[in-house]
């Protein structure tokens, strides 16, 4: 067995917060979920805004191999350093430009994200952090056979592997329905607030909902379903639960306190 974590360093996660997993489990997922979120372009702004490093320690890098400069379409690849400026490596004369060579001109980037890549990482994140905040409650009592289904789902997933499920989500780029817009934003308030990364769990009768933020980022909420009669409603599981990931540390406390410090929190900011 190896210690999992339940969302990688590299992804703002904690020593703090892992479990137990098969080893096999451990680097499959980690190179076709995790790794996607983590190496997409979006994330890497973030990490690098946040200095998140994984176990190697590297410093989080932001190039666009797939850039052209000006209008002859000039091939380069642009860094994005944040406070620092852009570097520009010439793959013609192979050195980086001057600020001078690159002045006035045009640059032009094309980057790609995977469609499902985050609905797949909230779902591998539900089932690590669902035992993790429950315990033997969520083993037995929710359907997480549909979050394995989400996770491992691929260009060679059929229709019919996901009938009469009741797993129900949103991911950031998802259009939310007009009853759910509210809380998306509302979720997507708390996560920046945390300025960290974050799970999310709350209950309804014949449900489970966990949301997850990335480096002060909502990236996804599921929907699944489950017997929730016996999940704890009070202390820190007080209208939900919150694992909050901030600077390698682990923090939870109720969705209720969440609100109220989030509350506190506007209420400075207005004066």
């Amino acid at each position: 067995m190896n210690s999992e974590h339940i969302i990688p360093l590299s992804l703002g996660g904690s020593n703090q917060f892992c479990i137990p997993v098969e080893k096999n489990f451990n680097a499959k997922v980690g190179s076709k979920v995790d790794g996607v979120l983590a190496n997409d372009f979006l994330t890497l702004m973030r990490r690098h805004e946040f200095d998140a490093r994984g176990h190697s320690n590297t410093t989080p890098t932001v190039l666009l191999k797939k850039s052209h400069l000006g209008d002859e379409k000039r091939p380069i690849q642009v860094t994005l350093r944040g406070k620092e400026g852009i570097l520009v490596w010439d793959a013609m004369t192979k050195r980086h430009l001057e600020p001078r060579e690159i002045g006035g001109t045009t640059i032009s980037s094309q980057f790609n994200i995977d469609a499902h890549g985050r609905k797949r990482f909230v779902a591998k994140v539900a089932l690590s952090a669902g035992y993790f905040i429950y315990g033997e409650l969520f083993r037995t009592h929710v359907q997480h056979n549909e979050l394995r289904a989400l996770m491992n789902f691929s260009s060679e997933s059929k229709r019919e592997d996901f009938e009469n499920f009741g797993l129900r989500g949103y991911d950031e780029f998802s259009p939310a329905e007009k009853a759910d817009k509210e809380q998306n934003e509302l979720l997507s308030l708390f996560c920046q607030l945390i300025k960290g990364s974050c799970v999310i769990a709350g209950l309804g009768p014949s449900n489970i909902v966990i949301s997850v933020g990335i480096l002060g980022k909502w990236i996804g909420s599921l929907n699944i379903p489950a017997v929730t009669d016996s999940f704890p409603l009070e202390g820190e599981h007080d209208l939900g639960h919150v694992v909050a990931l901030c600077d390698g540390k682990m923090a939870t406390l109720s969705y209720r306190q969440l609100a109220k410090d989030v509350h506190e929190i506007l209420e400075r900011k207005r004066g």
